[in-house]
């Protein structure tokens, strides 16, 4: 065996060395009932254990570890006027100073079929909600769902909250999400 070789193969068995005594796992699948692609996943910056999932059309939850279960958040969201379509989220946030604050930026589709987009804000991490309702549509169920989170809350002012729509540029709240207005020059373009 070559020199390079021997070195390679060395090193590769060091690598693998820790695992080789590592503990057993049991892997098994999550249960999330609403359906739906996972299309991401937040844990809070700063609060242990605080865990939120994202589908594109089955809402939104939150990891219980004590019952090592996910909890449904807006499960009330009716059927009514395609209301069942705020049930896509295409992102969420989390505030870094406050674990008990979140928010739910909510829409399935950009279509003239589709509602306008919400903003759920909540103060008790998804228990009750404050609801706002956008200036324009969000596609939780469209293309690019699943490439980060688009809504973020300022870290330096927890007031701010800055959104990257799916085609209406980008938008700046000064007051938690019960205000929006477009930041001029990240109008979106026409892919080409």
């Amino acid at each position: 065996m070559r020199p390079a070789a021997k070195f390679l193969l060395s090193f590769a068995l060091l690598a693998l060395a820790p695992f080789a005594a590592a503990e057993n796992y049991a892997w098994k699948n999550v249960a999330i009932t609403g359906g739906g692609f996972v299309s991401g996943l937040v844990f809070h910056p700063a609060q242990s254990d605080l865990l939120y999932c994202r589908t594109d059309v089955g809402g939104a939850y939150r990891w219980d570890p004590a019952a090592r279960r996910w909890l449904p958040l807006n499960d009330d969201i009716g059927g009514l006027n395609n209301e069942f379509m705020n049930l896509g989220v295409l992102t969420f946030a989390l505030d870094p100073r406050d674990a008990d604050r979140v928010y739910l930026a909510c829409g399935q589709y950009v279509q003239s079929f589709a509602p306008s987009a919400i903003l759920l804000a909540s103060t008790d991490r998804g228990a009750t909600w404050t609801r706002t309702t956008l200036p324009f549509k969000l596609g939780g169920n469209e293309d690019g769902r699943g490439c980060g989170e688009r809504l973020q809350v300022d870290p330096n002012d927890s007031r701010i909250l800055f959104l990257g729509t799916t085609n209406a540029g980008l938008w700046r709240s000064p007051d938690r999400g019960a205000t929006w207005s477009q930041l001029s020059g990240f109008t979106p373009t026409a892919p080409t």
